[in-house]
């Protein structure tokens, strides 16, 4: 009879957000299980949100098509992080590759992206104190992909209102 008590599965899956440069941004997801070990770093060219580069990296994995994935990965560049952009990433790797964690980390690592500069934006929420609503509410209306994707970019947030209202 099978232990209850013993430890059955572990996973750990962390992505990270760096300068790499001038207007350039690296993001490296990174996962770990009992299973696999795999990387997918994604470089995007700010302010833009251009996918400049994508590589991908396994070191141990026992799915075959995991490892038939890290060649399609370089077609994701020139895609914009934003909405709809899984949706792009899976036509272009075509259906052998759609579903493979390496596509979901590439995915998440830009969800890193948006939120590392969601991030900077909230800090700088306006109040009574800060500056006018009106600059917070250009530098939405300048970068609209990223409206609706978390809480400081909600359409009801007062650093969006008024970019919907005028765009």
């Amino acid at each position: 009879m099978a232990n209850p008590k013993r430890f059955k599965f572990s996973r750990s899956r962390c992505t990270s957000v760096e300068a790499a440069g001038d207007n350039l941004l690296r993001t490296v997801c990174r996962l770990n299980d009992m299973f696999c070990e795999m990387r997918v770093t994604v470089e995007v060219q700010l302010p833009d949100m251009e996918i400049k580069k994508v590589e991908g990296a396994i070191e141990r994995c026992y799915d075959p098509a995991e490892h038939r994935a890290i060649p399609l990965l370089p077609q994701l560049a020139g895609i914009r992080v934003g909405p709809g952009m899984a949706k792009i990433f899976k036509g272009l790797v075509g259906e052998e590759a759609a579903d493979s964690q390496l596509l979901f980390m590439v995915e998440e690592a830009c969800h890193g992206v948006i939120l590392s500069s969601t991030k900077d934006m909230a800090a700088m929420a306006p109040n009574e104190d800060d500056l006018p609503a009106e600059i917070f509410q250009s530098m939405a209306k300048a970068n609209t992909r990223l409206i609706g994707r978390c809480a400081a970019y909600a359409p009801e947030s007062s650093m969006v209102r008024g970019a919907l209202e005028e765009g």
